[in-house]
């Protein structure tokens, strides 16, 4: 089943549906057939909003929804850095590292400094205290300095918002504290390019490599009719587990449609890779996702 605000979204754009390309006349040709199986009519305008955010909003009131029902326990919310979850809350050590921890310890030093001035001690005895006082202040800041360049060395990985989250509440076993342990992480593409598709393969490998625990299911979500631009996601090496797409049975019809009766390699390809996809499970409707999270 696709996804039922999806007809909401679409929409022309001086002739063009708002999937398509407009420097590639494939992507046209194959998107007006892909409309035409959504039952869209060439007058329909384009959302006066970016069409990416109200993806975004969307997908996640539909989601929420389906969840409250299905699966109360677990929660839905848009754009949550990786580090509010317990899998990859280490990732916040080299940026708290990175405060200064100086401060306190030069405060408690010249606080030291103030009372003693009080004392009765001898003019020689001191000097010395305040000599001491200041060395240990300068080898704090030496120290800091030294920090500071090993944390440069060390670097920081950055990881972009996940478009998507789906979370449940655990128990620190350690502190008893409430944690959020992410389910899923879905990327939303209305449509893709190629630089779009390597930001989400790359965000997956990095998900992967740097998760303490089991890895959760990360997938791509999106409105992209071209095989060829769905293949770039759905082929690659386990960097995403697979791509839902919001309308995959009109894709088949519009597909098969666009494709039918033509002897010419390009079209047949078209086909042909559209139906590897479906059919290796790397292209899957999104009521499956729906369906799927209400299992985790």
């Amino acid at each position: 089943m696709p996804a039922s605000f999806i007809a909401s979204l679409c929409g022309y754009r001086e002739g063009r549906p708002n999937t398509s390309d407009k420097n590639d006349k494939g992507s046209i040709e194959l998107g007006k057939v892909f409309f035409d199986a959504m039952e869209i009519p060439p007058e329909a305008g384009i959302p006066t909003q970016p069409v990416g955010n109200l993806m975004a909003q969307e997908t996640t009131r539909d989601l929420q929804a389906f969840l409250q029902s299905e699966a109360a326990h677990l929660e839905v919310s848009p754009e949550r850095p990786f580090t509010s979850f317990e899998q990859f809350s280490h990732l916040n050590a080299t940026r708290e590292l990175r405060g200064d921890m100086t401060q306190e310890v030069i405060r408690a030093t010249n606080a030291l400094r103030n009372i003693t001035a009080n004392f009765e001690i001898d003019e020689e005895a001191r000097e010395q205290l305040n000599m001491h006082l200041f060395n240990v202040n300068q080898e704090i800041r030496t120290t800091e300095e030294r920090r500071r360049e090993l944390l440069d060395l060390l670097g920081e990985e950055s990881l972009l918002k996940l478009d998507v989250t789906v979370a449940r509440k655990v128990l620190n076993p350690m502190t008893g504290a409430c944690l959020q342990h992410l389910v899923a992480g879905l990327s939303l593409k209305w449509s893709l390019r190629t630089d779009r598709a390597q930001d989400c393969r790359s965000q997956g490998a990095k998900m992967a490599a740097l998760r303490r625990g089991r890895m959760p299911h990360f997938a791509a979500v999106t409105m992209e009719p071209r095989p060829a631009m769905l293949a770039l996601l759905g082929r690659g090496s386990g960097d995403i587990d697979c791509v839902y797409h919001l309308h995959l049975p009109a894709l088949a019809d519009a597909i098969d449609d666009y494709c039918s009766g033509s002897q010419h390699k390009a079209r047949i390809e078209i086909r042909d890779k559209f139906r590897r996809l479906r059919d290796q499970r790397r292209l899957r409707d999104y009521d499956e996702l729906r369906s799927y999270l209400a299992t985790l």
